[in-house]
């Protein structure tokens, strides 16, 4: 450190106390006002800046006062330290050096130039005091004075590719910008535009608006980023008769040399197509017949867009339109498109790769279900489609998927036809249960001795199913004492049952079909493929029987009115029986036997039943006289028996009636008649508020079958609901009565 020539920073020193970012300075006492004296970081290159924009001495710590830079002429050192942090957050932060600090002993004018301590791309602060010298002088404790962000810049266009608009001004904006997005304010890009030499103007003319705009077009321009690093510039198509599309151009943005900052050296370029976006007028859109095709091989097509002929001009020089010396439609080229596809998906008509020589081929490379771009220099686009796995061929082999082409406000439509009966590979033999509407019980497991009905499908490799083919059945396992429908299937779509079987025993009999399929199979890794000898393809699924046990079957009988039964109503009595896992049980013999309530009965069954399919067997007879009668039912299997019994009580009917005088607001007085058959029945009388029944008393019926009961009047006089119910009795029904309403 040099220690002459010591001005006015060691005169200020020994009265001057020194803060730096709001922090006191520690040193001797003081007697100018605080905060005379500031540590200020500064970056030559602004606040963010590219590591190709900066050279060693950009960074600079100076000692301030009100007046200016302090110049203490090397008398003290600068002591600092960095923090950085990576924008790629591995590691969080590294602190240079790892501990301690740096010094720097040199200063001019009070100025010291800090390196940046690495070439990593980050967020640097520094972090910097003023240590004591061999002169006395003041101190500063360490503070944060200066945070910048470094890193490799790159040149960003908002649109890639850029695609504007044949004829008109079209913005194009992009950004200098840091790998974390801080933008690069101040900084010169260079643009430059490669015009197309593609499409059907027969000039390609575009190019850069100047400005202030000067009326002419050019191909280069230097703009400078705003404070958020963005740039932007117009390029101007020229309006014309047959206004045409330029295709194939390009447009380089690159970072030049700024003044007092250097060249982040960053460049982009994008492809630039002018376009037609919107038809020309008479244009018109066809696509070719698709046909039909297998899942695992495409249908190719094109959409062609065309004009009227002499639609573009053919010599930009000249005034008008001019001919093209036919009379066949032009064709629109570069006319924006879209397609979209319903079922299935678009492909490039290839194999995806590397194919497994000897795997199935038919595995083709999906483009997903849109395309958008351009019509080529035939107005055309050539497209491909395939599908795959689809529910639509469950129900009859064929799907219809639509494709949907649109170009400006127009759409056309076409449809590939799918079918699979002609699979490439066969997939597996699919054995199912049939639904439960076609099953005669449960299954699986079933009932020893009821059948179990199957289904058989043939899948293609997809796993979409083939119909007509010849699946001959196998049965294996518990086969000592079964039956079946058939030995031998041909596949259709439908789930009505293809074949059934029937085991006499408990066990597992397993079903086993065999298909003899086509196969279409991988020559090479490259994905060509041909057709190869059938390959035998097998499924199977296991029918389990079980063995009723009687003792632990559930039986009950219930009747279809509970409670006292009007004489004269018919009442229907159901036995149902339930195995030991909760099945129906069909064909056991119910005996009913019935006394009462009118003629004795005698020891013969009134009525012999079967269980049906359900479990159920039924028995219906009408009371003819007030009394109880008994029910008792005999269920068995041939060789055991379960006796069930119920009652059933019948009684008179009952007319319940209710009445009451207008009071005013006086107590309300109800009056129930239900006639002497009813006698001694529970009365309840009930207030009918807002829909909800309010109970207000309850009483039994006299002899005379007539009871009355007073209600408190609870709405002033107005007028108010009842509702009475009987209750049964042993020699009576219920009844409910009518609603009366009174005040």
């Amino acid at each position: 450190m040099n220690t002459t020539g010591i001005k006015r920073g060691l005169a200020l020193s020994a009265v001057t106390a020194l803060v730096t970012s709001g922090a006191a300075l520690l040193g001797p006492a003081a007697t100018a006002a605080p905060g005379d004296l500031k540590l200020i970081g500064a970056s030559e290159d602004g606040l963010a800046f590219d590591l190709d924009e900066h050279d060693p001495d950009d960074i600079t710590v100076t000692l301030t006062d009100s007046l200016g830079p302090v110049d203490i002429d090397d008398a003290q050192d600068l002591e600092y330290y960095w923090t950085v942090t990576p924008f790629d957050g591995s590691p969080a932060t590294v602190r240079v050096p790892a501990t301690g600090t740096d010094v720097q002993t040199v200063d001019t004018l009070g100025e010291f130039v800090v390196p940046l301590p690495t070439q990593e791309s980050g967020t640097y602060v520094l972090t910097a005091g003023l240590g004591a010298g061999p002169v006395t002088g003041p101190e500063a404790a360490p503070s944060t004075v200066l945070t910048v962000k470094a890193g490799e810049a790159q040149v960003v266009l908002d649109d890639s590719p850029l695609q504007a608009p044949a004829g008109k001004d079209t913005p194009v904006a992009g950004s200098l910008e840091l790998e974390d997005g801080t933008g690069l304010a101040g900084r010169v890009v260079d643009l430059e535009l490669t015009r197309g030499t593609a499409g059907n103007d027969p000039v390609a003319d575009a190019g850069f608006l100047e400005d202030p705009p000067s009326g002419t077009l050019v191909t280069s321009r230097a703009v400078t980023t705003d404070a958020d690093g963005g740039f932007s510039v117009t390029l101007s198509d020229p309006a014309e008769d047959g206004q045409g599309t330029e295709l194939g151009g390009s447009v380089l943005a690159a970072t030049g040399t700024t003044p007092d900052v250097g060249d982040a050296d960053a460049d982009v370029t994008v492809d630039l197509d002018l376009v037609s976006e919107t038809l020309p007028a008479g244009a018109t859109m066809a696509i070719g017949d698709l046909g039909a095709g297998t899942p695992g091989l495409p249908l190719s097509s094109q959409l062609l867009v065309t004009a009227p002929d002499d639609t573009f001009d053919t010599d930009g020089t000249q005034p008008g339109v001019q001919g093209d010396g036919d009379t066949d439609r032009d064709p629109v080229v570069g006319q924006v498109y879209a397609l979209d596809i319903d079922k299935g998906f678009f492909t490039t008509g290839s194999e995806e790769l590397p194919s497994v020589p000897g795997d199935p081929a038919g595995n083709l490379e999906s483009l997903g279900t849109s395309l958008s771009g351009l019509t080529d220099a035939n107005g055309e686009v050539p497209f491909a489609t395939g599908i795959e796995r689809d529910p639509g061929f469950d129900d009859d082999g064929l799907v219809t998927a639509t494709v949907t082409a649109t170009a400006g406000d127009r759409t056309r439509e076409a449809e590939a036809d799918w079918d699979t009966a002609f699979a490439l590979n066969g997939g597996e033999v699919k054995i199912v249960l049939s639904p439960a509407s076609e099953q005669d019980a449960a299954v699986n497991p079933a009932l020893e001795g009821n059948r179990a009905y199957y289904d058989v499908f043939t899948l293609d490799q997809f796993g979409n199913p083939v119909a007509e083919q010849s699946v001959p059945i196998d049965y294996s396992g518990d086969t000592d004492n079964f039956d079946y429908s058939e030995d031998f299937v041909t596949s259709d779509f439908d789930r009505k049952g293809d074949l059934w079987l029937v085991s006499f025993q408990p066990g597992a009999i397993k079903l086993t079909g065999t298909w003899d399929a086509p196969t279409y199979l991988y020559d090479d890794a490259a994905g060509n493929a041909s057709p190869g000898s059938s390959s035998l393809v097998t499924g199977s699924a296991t029918a389990a029987f079980y063995e009723l046990d009687f003792t632990r079957s559930r039986f009950a009988i219930e009747s279809s009115a509970p409670g006292v039964v009007a004489v004269g109503s018919a009442v229907t009595q159901t036995v149902r029986v339930l195995d030991q896992r909760g099945n129906p049980v069909r064909g056991y013999t119910v005996d009913f036997f019935r006394t009462g309530p009118d003629a004795a009965g005698s020891g013969e069954p009134r009525a012999k039943r079967v269980t049906n399919a359900q479990g159920r067997a039924f028995y219906t007879f009408v009371g003819g006289a007030v009394g109880r009668a008994r029910i008792t039912a005999q269920v068995s299997d041939g060789l055991r028996l379960r006796t069930l019994s119920d009652v059933v009580t019948f009684g008179a009917p009952v007319n319940a009636r209710l009445a009451g005088a207008n009071n005013g607001r006086a107590a309300d007085v109800l009056t129930v008649r239900a006639g002497k058959a009813a006698s001694g029945a529970r009365v309840t009388v009930y207030r009918v508020v807002k829909g909800k029944r309010v109970a207000v008393g309850t009483r039994k019926l006299d002899a005379t079958g007539t009871v009355r009961i007073t209600a408190k009047d609870r709405n002033r006089g107005r007028a108010t609901a009842y509702v009475a119910e009987v209750r049964a009795t042993g020699k009576s029904v219920a009844d409910t009565s009518n609603t009366k309403r009174v005040r």
